[in-house]
C-alpha cells in the first residue's frame, strides 16, 4: 500500500468514527444520538465485511451489540484480538463540535478521536496493512469492538462470559505508543442510610439520613483513606478510596429519609473484589453496632478488575521487537486507570494495552489525536502479527 493512499484510508475512517455518535447511555435506553453503540456496531460491520471478515454481533444490553470481526489464519501462529471499546464518555462541556471531525494535518479532533477511536483505527488499518501485503495474516485474527467500557465493562465480561478467548490480546487505549504491562482496578459502591421524613419546623420528630451518612463519611476519609495510603503496589503505588457523589433530600424544609453516597475504590492486583466489599461492609457495620448509624444497604456498581502481566511476558517481547524493527525505541508503562485489559486477563488471555494518543488529551472538552501516532500504531500491530516480515511502509 503507497504511503498516500494509506493516508487518505486512515484519516478517512477514523474521521467516520468520529463522527459516529457513540456516547455510553449509563443505564439509559439507547433510544435516541447521541447514545448508545448501535450506530457505531453498523459502521464497524460494514467496514470489516468490507475487508473480507466474518462478522458477528453479540447483543449485550439492549441495542448495545459487541462486533466480533474474524479473519482466518494461513498458519497455526497464535491467533491476537484486537480490541478496542466502541463507547465513549459524555460530551457535556465539550467546546468544539463532538461529532465533526476536524482535520489540520496534524490532528483529528472530536469525541473519542483519542479514547478509543484512534487506536481502533490503527488496529483497522493495521490489519488493513497485513492483508494488502501477505492476503492473510500468519494466525487467525479477531478484531473485537466491545460496549459500556466507559461505565462498566459490559461488554468484556459479556464476551468472556459467551466463551470467546484467544491466545492472546491487545487492548486499545491511548498510550502514546507504549506497551502498559499493569493498571489499577475499579471496584464501585452506592451506599444509602435511611430515616424518616417530617416537617423541618420539628426536627427531632423525624430521622435525618444525611445525620446518618455523616459518621460513614467521615470513616472513609478519616480512616480509610490513611489506611489504604500504606497498601502500595512496587509498580503502581498505593490503593485509594473516594467519594465521588452525594444526593439526599427532596427539600429544604422536609427532614430526608434517605441519603446515598458514591464510592470509588482502587484495586491493586491480589486484592479480593468479595474482600474489599466485605471489608467496607464491615467497618459500617461496627459504626451501626455503636450507635451511629442506623439502617444502611451498600451495592457494588461497578468492577474493574486490576491488570498486570509479567515482563517476561512472549506477547510483550514480542510487541518490544515490532515497535524497534518499525524504529520505535519500546516503552514500558503502567497506569492508575482501569481498561477492559483486566477482565480479559482474568478469563486467560495474556493481555498488553497499547494504543496511539494520550491519556492527556482524553475525556476533555478538545478531544484529539495526532493522526502520526494512529500511523506508527498500525504499523506495528502490522509488524507484531507479519511476525519476521517487514512491513512495506514508512512514516516520519
Amino acid at each position: 500500500m503507497k504511503k498516500d493512499q494509506f493516508t487518505r484510508q486512515t484519516v478517512d475512517l477514523l474521521s467516520r468514527l468520529v463522527a459516529c455518535p457513540s456516547v455510553n447511555p449509563n443505564r439509559r435506553m439507547p433510544e435516541s444520538e447521541p447514545y448508545g453503540e448501535a450506530r457505531m456496531a453498523d459502521l464497524l460491520a460494514q467496514e470489516l465485511q468490507s475487508m473480507g471478515a466474518e462478522v458477528q454481533l453479540q447483543e449485550v444490553l439492549p441495542g448495545r451489540p459487541n462486533v466480533i470481526g474474524f479473519f482466518r489464519g494461513s498458519g497455526n501462529a497464535p491467533s491476537l484480538m484486537l480490541e478496542a471499546h466502541s463507547d465513549t464518555v459524555s460530551i457535556e462541556g465539550m467546546t468544539i463540535p463532538p461529532f465533526e471531525p476536524g482535520f489540520d494535518g496534524q490532528r483529528i479532533w472530536g469525541r473519542g478521536s483519542c479514547d478509543t477511536k484512534g487506536p481502533m483505527a490503527s488496529m483497522l488499518m493495521g490489519i488493513r496493512l497485513v492483508l494488502e501485503q501477505a492476503g492473510q495474516p500468519p494466525g487467525d485474527i479477531y478484531f473485537v469492538s466491545t460496549v459500556d467500557e466507559e461505565m462498566g465493562a459490559e461488554g468484556a465480561q459479556a464476551l468472556v462470559n459467551g466463551g470467546f478467548r484467544a491466545d492472546r490480546a491487545i487492548i486499545g487505549e491511548p498510550t502514546r505508543l507504549a506497551f502498559v504491562h499493569a493498571h489499577k482496578g475499579a471496584l464501585r459502591w452506592k451506599i444509602r442510610t435511611s430515616g424518616k421524613a417530617g416537617h423541618s419546623s420539628q426536627p427531632s420528630q423525624g430521622i435525618n439520613a444525611i445525620y446518618k451518612m455523616a459518621p460513614i463519611i467521615h470513616l472513609i476519609e478519616g480512616s480509610l483513606v490513611p489506611q489504604l495510603a500504606e497498601n502500595v503496589h512496587p509498580l503502581l503505588g498505593p490503593a485509594t478510596i473516594s467519594i465521588g457523589t452525594i444526593s439526599g433530600g427532596n427539600a429544604v424544609n422536609i427532614i430526608p429519609d434517605a441519603c446515598e453516597i458514591e464510592v470509588d475504590r482502587r484495586v491493586l492486583p491480589g486484592e479480593d473484589r468479595e474482600s474489599l466489599t466485605q471489608q467496607i461492609r464491615s467497618a459500617i457495620n461496627d459504626l451501626h453496632l455503636r450507635g451511629k448509624v442506623d439502617k444502611f444497604e451498600i451495592e457494588e456498581t461497578n468492577w474493574f478488575p486490576p491488570f498486570e502481566i509479567g515482563l517476561d511476558s512472549p506477547l510483550l517481547k514480542e510487541l518490544a521487537i515490532a515497535s524497534a524493527a518499525c524504529g520505535l525505541p519500546p516503552e514500558l508503562e503502567t497506569a492508575p486507570w482501569a481498561s477492559n485489559a483486566g477482565v480479559l486477563q482474568s478469563a486467560g488471555i495474556p493481555c498488553v494495552v497499547f494504543g496511539p494518543g494520550s491519556i492527556e488529551q482524553a475525556h476533555k472538552e478538545v478531544e484529539y489525536i495526532e493522526i502520526i501516532q494512529v500511523f506508527r500504531a498500525a504499523k506495528i500491530l502490522a509488524t507484531l502479527i507479519l511476525g519476521d516480515q517487514v512491513v512495506e511502509i514508512d512514516f516520519p
